[in-house]
């Protein structure tokens, strides 16, 4: 029979968090005129693709040269690899991005984890995120030493909605992402 012990080890399975200091935060600084917009859709969120496809046609009319778009599709395996990959790509592309969606736990830390390789590539980005997962996307940002990073938050639920709401959620946030960016009006 073993011997028992008075200590018990307790290992914490999380990573340290990050320092106080958080890592920059950048603004677009100017009028969309020429500029070349990001946006990173996911194929799960039917009611995000439906807002971001307005939001490149808002920002087609505003004056912006291009809007590149990414769709990921997976988060683990190598094609969750390939997805992280065009997220740099993107952020080298363009001069600035937007971000969704995190409308549910993982895909809401994706959503941070991939505005914070855009933000690494020193430049402007927005999170957005429904209102559920708020609290635990900017965690998420904290944790990766990205405590400013902007984020906009959504109604929850979106998935749900009929597509003339969602239309209207997309015109009513649009000014606000542009706002978070620092885009001069």
């Amino acid at each position: 029979m073993g011997r028992m012990t008075d200590t018990i080890l307790i290992r914490k399975p999380t990573a340290p968090p990050a320092k106080e200091v958080s890592a920059p935060t950048f603004t677009v600084d100017r009028p969309l005129a020429g500029l070349r917009a990001g946006i990173r859709t996911d194929r799960a969120w039917r009611s995000w693709q439906l807002i971001a496809g307005i939001w490149e046609q808002y920002l087609r009319r505003d004056g912006a040269a291009d809007v590149v778009n990414v769709e990921t599709r997976s988060q683990m395996g190598e094609m969750g690899a390939d997805d992280r990959k065009h997220i740099g790509e993107l952020a080298d592309a363009t001069d600035f991005a937007i971000v969704g969606l995190g409308t549910c736990g993982s895909c809401t830390s994706f959503t941070i984890a991939d505005a914070v390789v855009v933000e690494r590539h020193d430049k402007p980005v927005i999170a957005i995120v429904a209102e559920e997962f708020a609290t635990h996307g900017r965690s998420m940002a904290a944790h990766l030493g990205h405590h400013d990073l902007k984020v906009l938050v959504l109604p929850y639920p979106l998935e749900a909605r009929p597509e003339d709401e969602l239309r209207q959620i997309a015109a009513e946030y649009y000014p606000k992402a542009l706002e978070l960016l620092g885009v001069k009006r």
